[in-house]
């Protein structure tokens, strides 16, 4: 029994593994928000990561969970699992690569009340044993600060941050404010001029099983080459993305944007969704064919215009310090690294982790599966 101080009352709760945690399940459903998580750790997106990711990768689950132990409300949930990672055993969150930031779900205020209670600390740190080391990344800093549940944790930046765009309620005054005024005409001009010279050019969010297929078949095969180890070359993450595509297009838990051109897609944004705001995930673009019309970019543009038409504010775009997000002016949110050895080996990969760039890269090339 862990007795913790919530305001003027006690409470009793109950840490443990549960090891067939059900992501889909009522109180999940019920404890997860954009402020207690992230999109990363919706129900529909962790429910497919256990189910389509962690068996095919040689991973299990770890689900840690604190409930309150005289009606089993659940009050926090800590979406990890293990995996050998170069014959070390490493407790990581459920992310694989897929996810753009991890977190711990529950109420940032209880969760500052569990931390300072010991014997919480404690319990968890037990429930970590039999792992080399704990590796918590992409912790976003705007949150509750992960490593003060861990003992002996080390943060360390992470080298990508995130980005998002606010039009606020008025799209004119954003477009204003935010895109350089040449740039904005251009993108105009160039949507005239493909249309003209080869068709009827549309933007549209894809909902039936044919679109969202031909979809995701565009992009890998726009992705191919652009990327080195570009994650839909994997036939287990291409599948993954699809399957989430088809399943969350009629929740609004996916969302696949489609650039049509005479009916053929030409270019793909795919993006996970949550209380109504869009994390962008995955971007494809014939720049063969379409290049100098810069189609990407004109899709993230009619993207944001299109959400805004439905009231929809805010894009994410997700990680990466990549040059055309600058073209929107977009809002930074950093994010760190946390690790925590609990091995001599676990020391050596940590010490690596959070202090050797090139060793660092090395061990990234020497271990896929390092994310």
């Amino acid at each position: 029994m862990f007795a913790i101080d919530q305001g003027s009352l006690k409470l009793d709760v109950a840490i443990d593994v549960e090891a067939e945690f059900d992501f889909l399940s009522d109180d999940y459903r019920a404890l997860h928000n954009l402020r207690h998580a992230t999109a990363f750790q919706s129900p529909r997106w962790l429910d497919g990561i256990h189910r389509d990711l962690v068996p095919l990768l040689g991973a299990r689950q770890h689900t840690i969970t604190i409930r309150n132990r005289h009606d089993g409300t659940l009050i926090a949930v800590l979406p990890l699992v293990i995996q050998k990672i170069a014959l070390l055993s490493v407790i990581q969150p459920a992310d694989f690569g897929v996810c753009d930031a991890n977190a711990v779900v529950g109420d940032p205020k209880l969760l500052e009340n569990l931390v300072e209670t010991p014997s919480v600390l404690d319990r968890i740190d037990e429930l970590l044993q039999g792992a080399s080391l704990l590796m918590f990344r992409k912790v976003r800093r705007d949150g509750f600060d992960v490593r003060r549940l861990f003992r002996r944790a080390t943060a360390s930046p992470c080298e990508n941050a995130a980005y998002h765009s606010e039009t606020g309620a008025d799209f004119e005054v954003w477009q204003r404010k935010t895109i350089n005024r040449k740039f904005s005409k251009e993108l105009g001009r160039l949507g005239r001029q493909l249309e003209r010279e080869f068709g009827h050019y549309e933007h549209r969010l894809a909902m039936s099983e044919e679109d969202i297929r031909g979809a995701f078949a565009f992009l890998v095969t726009a992705r191919k080459g652009r990327f080195r180890s570009d994650i839909l070359d994997n036939e287990i993450y291409a599948n993954f993305y699809r399957s989430f595509a088809l399943k969350g297009a009629t929740t609004g838990d996916a969302l696949t944007y489609v650039s049509y051109l005479n009916g053929k897609p030409i270019a793909v944004l795919f993006g996970v969704g949550c209380e109504n705001q869009c994390h962008s995930v995955l971007i494809g673009a014939d720049i063969e064919n379409f290049g100098k019309y810069s189609v990407g970019i004109q899709l993230l543009y009619r993207v944001i215009k299109l959400r805004f038409d439905d009231g929809l504010h805010r894009l994410d775009f997700g990680l990466g310090n990549t040059g055309y997000k600058s073209l929107f002016r977009v809002e930074e949110t950093l994010l760190e690294n946390i690790t925590m050895p609990r091995s001599s080996a676990g020391s050596a990969i940590s010490l690596i982790y959070h202090r050797s760039k090139p060793l660092k890269d090395a061990l990234r090339r020497l271990v896929p599966k390092l994310r």
